[in-house]
């Protein structure tokens, strides 16, 4: 019958018939607007879900390079900084600077006031270095009363005014605490990288410039 489907026998290698059935052709697919936009929902769903992924990684890379106490940049994140710094300032000529503080006398207060002074003096010395930067600067807790300045794609000259008023301000910053006043004193010290610096070699000399200082103070 025509437009009907026959049947084709046919002989294998083995001498057996067979039959060979016609294959069917796929039925039409209907695409009505319905259609378009459950594919348009689904699309929209799955790109909402990866935007949600994007924006969680993100926030656990933050939170995996932030100290928890001051919202500064911990060592992880410094480091990682500081590398970025000096990779530009090898591939671009850019100058900077690293500044290294470490308060003195902290244990004092830890023993004197107990842990949650201590705890609230490392945060105004965190307040206190990020009032002191540019957007484009990083300022970190490495660890412990041990805090980190580094001063990107700027005159190493034009910054020595800066940190010598950071030290200023470090140096008359007060705690107020039980209804007392808690004098806080810091030691900074600094060095300026160029485009042969190395990241060890900065924190090396910005670390024997901050402990001249300390032993100054003594």
């Amino acid at each position: 019958m025509e437009g009907s489907l026959a049947v084709q026998p046919f002989v294998d290698d083995a001498g057996a018939v067979k039959l060979l059935f016609p294959r069917q052709p796929a039925p039409p697919i209907s695409i009505t607007p319905d259609t378009v936009q459950q594919i348009l929902a689904y699309a929209a769903e799955r790109e909402q879900t990866l935007t949600d992924l994007r924006n969680r990684i993100a926030e656990l890379e933050h939170l995996v390079q932030t100290d928890e106490l001051t919202g500064l940049l911990n060592r992880r994140g410094f480091e990682t900084a500081a590398g970025r710094a000096l990779a530009n300032a090898a591939r671009y000529g850019e100058t900077g600077v690293l500044a290294l503080i470490d308060l003195d006398g902290f244990k004092r207060v830890n023993d004197d006031w107990g842990h949650a002074a201590g705890d609230a003096a490392l945060r105004l010395i965190g307040k206190i270095l990020t009032d002191h930067i540019r957007t484009t600067d990083y300022a970190a807790r490495l660890s412990g009363d041990e805090f980190a300045l580094l001063c990107v794609r700027a005159n190493p000259t034009a910054l020595a005014r800066r940190i010598r008023q950071l030290k200023r301000t470090l140096d008359c910053a007060v705690l107020p605490w039980d209804g007392k006043h808690i004098a806080l004193r810091a030691s900074v010290g600094s060095a300026a990288y160029d485009a042969t610096t190395t990241l060890e070699n900065l924190q090396q000399r910005a670390d024997k410039a901050m402990y001249r200082q300390k032993r100054a103070r003594r």
